[in-house]
């Protein structure tokens, strides 16, 4: 028999694929989710469902007891001022909640995802790849998420430190199928597909299939080292060639203008302002965050991954953004229509 693991955020974007994944390989699997129907409509009777969230303590230790591996995917992610208690209250409070439970629980692993998007950022000029060791001093100042996953990473880390066998997974921009929120690398590819995407900034980023990701988060639980961080990253392109690849995909047009710097921070203002005003704001599309996100050129080494835990992705960024692109068009029915358009280059 397996051993048991247990998964949160399973039924999001790189949570339900990784659940499939250790599904098929006959693993043990149980899930919390907020939602049992969700989960139930996407596993059926392949895993075990803890109905709750990482909010609710009592739910965890139910969750957690019993369990070899911890795979903590479960986290809010918005933009914008005005989610700065809900980022804190699910991606920091809720991460020390499961580390706690974990703990009591006699835990054998856990695998934290957090955000590339944390680590330093690179001008235009740069061309150093960004690894592990560039984690900031200080949390990002007008980025609530990131600052979110910064404080969690910290909380992490004093965890390991007290001795539960945690490391941190870090990822960038996923791509795939089953996007259903979407994420802004989704929402990229949709509003490509919409044609609702005129133009582009001058930034870079760093795509990972989900497979390939799920494969990397199994190998951290299998080889991760306590308290160590590995970026689980692939192919750095700036925005303007991942476009080009979309149209390459699609057989549509990539958009042609390019907006400087000061005219994406001006819309990200904007943006803030908007969503900070507005009664139904939930996640400000383009607010400070992603448009000072959007001035870097941030390009990742997957070396220390590949060397200490053997692993590599298998996908070619065109075979991942096939599967992003067909997934919108089948299941998630996207029509191709005139439209807003959409900026928001953001890593995860």
């Amino acid at each position: 028999m397996h051993p048991q693991t247990l998964i949160t955020g399973a039924t999001g974007f790189i949570g339900r694929q990784l659940t499939h994944d250790l599904i098929s390989q006959g693993e043990s699997v149980r899930v919390l989710a907020r939602s049992r129907e969700k989960a139930q409509a996407l596993f059926g009777d392949a895993v075990d469902i803890c109905e709750g969230d990482v909010g609710d303590e009592a739910v965890l230790e139910s969750a957690c007891r019993g369990v070899e591996t911890i795979y903590h995917i479960a986290g809010t992610y918005r933009f914008g001022l005005r989610q700065r208690r809900e980022l804190w209250r699910t991606n920091v409070d809720g991460a020390e909640n499961l580390m706690r439970s974990a703990w009591r629980a006699g835990v054998g692993k856990v695998v934290h995802l957090s955000s590339g998007g944390l680590l330093r950022k690179g001008d235009c000029a740069t061309a150093r790849l960004i690894d592990e060791t560039d984690f900031p001093q200080q949390a990002p100042r007008f980025c609530p998420y990131k600052a979110s996953k910064w404080h969690a990473e910290k909380r992490m880390l004093a965890w390991a430190e007290r001795g539960l066998p945690v490391s941190i997974a870090s990822t960038t921009c996923p791509i795939g199928r089953g996007d259903e929120t979407p994420t802004p690398t989704g929402r990229i590819v949709r509003d490509f597909l919409r044609r609702q995407f005129p133009f582009y900034c001058r930034t870079g980023l760093n795509f990972i299939g989900t497979s390939d990701l799920s494969q990397g988060l199994q190998r951290v639980a299998q080889a991760g080292r306590r308290g160590e961080r590995y970026l689980l990253c692939d192919e750095n392109l700036e925005l303007k060639d991942f476009l080009q690849l979309l149209a390459l995909e699609t057989g549509l047009s990539a958009p042609k203008l390019c907006l400087p710097d000061p005219v994406i921070r001006l819309i990200g203002f904007g943006g803030e302002v908007f969503d900070l005003l507005s009664r139904q704001g939930t996640s400000a599309r383009v607010c400070l965050e992603t448009a000072l996100q959007a001035r870097y050129m941030q390009f990742f080494s997957n070396a220390k991954a590949r060397e200490e835990l053997g692993w590599k992705p298998l996908n070619s960024i065109q075979e991942n953004i096939s599967e992003a692109v067909a997934w919108f068009r089948n299941e998630a029915e996207v029509e191709l229509a005139a439209g807003t358009p959409a900026v928001e280059p953001h890593v995860r």
